[in-house]
């Protein structure tokens, strides 16, 4: 909530909308409870490792299968332009923490992610970039990915390929020890006009990850994710929609592949 002339008013929020697929017809508890689990764990991962001093705060309000979560300024932090796009970054690099463990836990996700005007509070929330979010996801996206709103992408995108390139270039005092690599990988993808976010980005450029007690590699969330396509997949004659939607997944996972050099 902003405050301007005594009035409450929007503030410029990332949001991401989630939502677990194929769980449409699943009534069952324990199911339902771990992806519940799954998104505040992620929160509570995230929380851990905030700074008093950090100029953003994180919400997540979970339902069903789905989830919405909040990345917004705190009051009186400085919303200038270079932090829109720390807090943009922030929001990103999380939603891939919590992607990581719902993919992890055998669900494909499918989301869409947008800057702009809303409001929360302890009991709900409203407002354009929800909305934004929710089309992003539910009429946009289609295939098992989170779809970012062009404005998003684009200079979220344009963010980290200059943080990569100022990394590693010769201007650099720390070039000379940074870990070698086969390749840069992008936490923002771009594919038909269309940006979406990698949720592997973070394991395939330090290959391990550790959150809370678990330790997530590449190679263990990429062979999961690809016995989960493959439980699924030929259930579906290519006539039907889904299939088309888990071949996509498929072919995204196995062009996965961990950046660091085993001969650095």
């Amino acid at each position: 909530m902003k405050i301007v002339n005594n009035k409450m008013t929007y503030k410029k929020t990332v949001v991401a909308f989630l939502d677990i697929l194929g769980t449409k017809d699943n009534q069952d508890f324990e199911s339902k409870y771990k992806v519940h689990r799954a998104f505040h764990e992620s929160m509570r991962d995230c929380h851990s490792r905030d700074r008093e001093e950090a100029a953003y705060y994180r919400k997540v309000y979970s339902f069903s299968d789905c989830a919405y979560i909040f990345h917004g300024f705190r009051e009186g932090c400085d919303e200038s332009a270079k932090a829109e796009e720390l807090l943009i970054q922030a929001a990103l690099f999380n939603t891939t923490l919590t992607t990581i463990r719902l993919l992890n836990d055998g669900y494909l996700v499918r989301g869409g992610i947008s800057y702009g005007d809303a409001y929360c509070d302890d009991l709900s929330f409203f407002g354009p970039a929800i909305e934004e979010a929710f089309i992003l996801e539910s009429k946009k996206a289609v295939t098992p990915r989170i779809l970012l709103a062009d404005s998003v992408g684009e200079r979220a995108k344009l963010f980290s390929d200059r943080g990569h390139q100022e990394a590693l270039s010769d201007a650099n005092p720390a070039f000379g020890i940074l870990p070698k690599r086969s390749y840069i990988p992008e936490l923002i993808q771009q594919q038909n006009n269309a940006y979406h976010l990698n949720p592997f980005y973070i394991l395939e450029m330090e290959c391990c990850l550790q959150m809370g007690e678990h330790e997530f590699t590449h190679e263990e969330l990429t062979k999961s994710v690809a016995a989960t396509i493959e439980a699924q997949i030929l259930q579906y004659p290519w006539e039907n929609p889904v299939r088309p939607k888990l071949e996509w997944m498929r072919e995204y996972v196995a062009n996965s592949r961990c950046s660091l050099d085993p001969h650095r």
